[in-house]
């Protein structure tokens, strides 16, 4: 007998489901670990060093290793503060440190205020164990919600003969999601949508606020998964060789990121046409991403006429998108990007230089109307100047000085 069961025609397809079902469960528990071990960018752990410590009752100063407290307030109070970023207190679980020279007489509290009750903050006594594991979870206490504007320690019942403490840190662990919770934010990381960045939508970078994982990922791991499932059930040595199940896991990969693709284009297109809809060219520009700086742009492009003039655009980076994008503004002008200017760069009278701004490495000097490139200088004219934005130049002749 040859497997006549396993080589059965209806074996095949229940083989094909298994493994796509397999696959999904098990992509599942792998999204489960990563999402509730790994750091959400929109939520990471606060880390707040010596550096960031405030002493703001008691007597001390910073050192090498930390915030070094000599003695208490005249209540026997010491209070320090961590400087932090307003957070939300549901995304966070509870507050670590580091301390040196806490013994058991004294007693530690944690203390944070939020901003609703900036004039009166809340306190929990953290218990002999909380102060052994160096961490309190602060999730069950009533009072930790809404947004935190302030977070610290104190250090109650010292004495004037008391030792010195020492602060080395403070720690604000996030919040682990529950498991009902994990598919969810799954699926919001799926279907986020980073915009237009110039790079495909399966290699987005996992920068602040992005998802965890980037698209791409799962569905290479759960095609591998399901490829495996179904090698094992319906293996080559008992006569499965067809490649079609394979071809399939792979098609069905393939859908799964064409369609999330398709899905964020038709938001797009929503977004553009609500923007954009009935609006002319240059309309469309000053409503646009490049609001902030094509006003001025335009103001250049009028003043430098309808003839095409040579521009060198300098900037502290060329390659950066404000830069491009203003090249891109300034056509059918002939522009020429760089970081600086010198004898080789061809400049001649009646060209037109706009520095942008910031920049590092080029001078104006108001008293001889020139541009100074370290030892390598310009006569222009100023046309147009934009605060924080740049400033036209017109070439006058070009000089070289001893």
């Amino acid at each position: 007998m040859k497997h006549s069961v396993l080589q059965a025609s209806r074996y095949r397809p229940l083989a094909l489901v298994a493994a796509l079902l397999g696959a999904t469960l098990g992509l599942w528990l792998l999204l489960a670990g990563v999402y509730l071990w790994s750091e959400d960018p929109a939520r990471p752990t606060i880390r707040i060093s010596a550096s960031g410590l405030q002493l703001t009752a008691g007597e001390g100063a910073q050192s090498e290793r930390g915030l070094r407290v000599e003695r208490a307030a005249s209540n026997g109070l010491i209070l320090v503060q961590g400087a932090i970023r307003p957070f939300e207190a549901r995304d966070y679980r509870g507050l670590g440190w580091r301390i040196d020279g806490l013994d058991a007489t004294r007693e530690l509290r944690v203390i944070w205020a939020t901003a609703a009750t900036t004039r009166k903050p809340f306190d929990r006594l953290i218990s002999p164990d909380e102060r052994r594991a160096g961490f309190v979870t602060l999730t069950d206490d009533p009072n930790w919600a809404g947004l935190v504007v302030g977070v610290g320690l104190a250090v109650v019942g010292s004495d004037p003969e008391a030792e010195p403490l020492l602060f080395e840190s403070l720690t604000l662990q996030p919040r682990r999601p529950a498991l009902s919770e994990i598919l969810p934010l799954a699926w919001n990381d799926w279907r986020r949508d980073p915009g237009w960045t110039g790079r495909s939508i399966n290699f987005t970078d996992s920068t602040e606020g992005a998802g965890r994982i980037r698209p791409l990922i799962p569905v290479v791991v759960w095609c591998a998964l399901a490829a495996l499932i179904h090698l094992l059930l319906a293996p080559p040595w008992r006569g499965f060789r067809s490649w079609t199940p394979y071809g399939v896991i792979l098609l069905v990969g393939w859908l799964a990121l064409d369609v999330r693709w398709q899905w964020m284009l038709l938001e797009r297109l929503d977004q553009t046409r609500s923007l954009y809809a009935g609006l002319e060219a240059a309309e469309r520009q000053r409503v646009g991403p490049d609001q902030g700086f094509y006003p001025f742009i335009a103001d250049i492009r009028a003043r430098l006429g309808t003839e095409p003039v040579r521009i060198f655009l300098v900037a502290s980076d060329p390659a950066s998108y404000g830069a491009n994008r203003a090249r891109y503004h300034l056509l059918p002008h002939n522009v020429r990007l760089s970081a600086t200017l010198d004898a080789a760069s061809g400049v001649e009278p009646g060209d037109a230089v706009f520095l942008m701004s910031p920049l590092d490495r080029t001078a104006h000097d108001r008293g001889r109307s020139e541009l100074v490139f370290g030892d390598w200088r310009l006569a222009v004219s100023s046309e147009l100047s934009q605060p924080g934005l740049g400033t036209l130049f017109r070439v006058t002749s070009v000089a070289v000085e001893d």
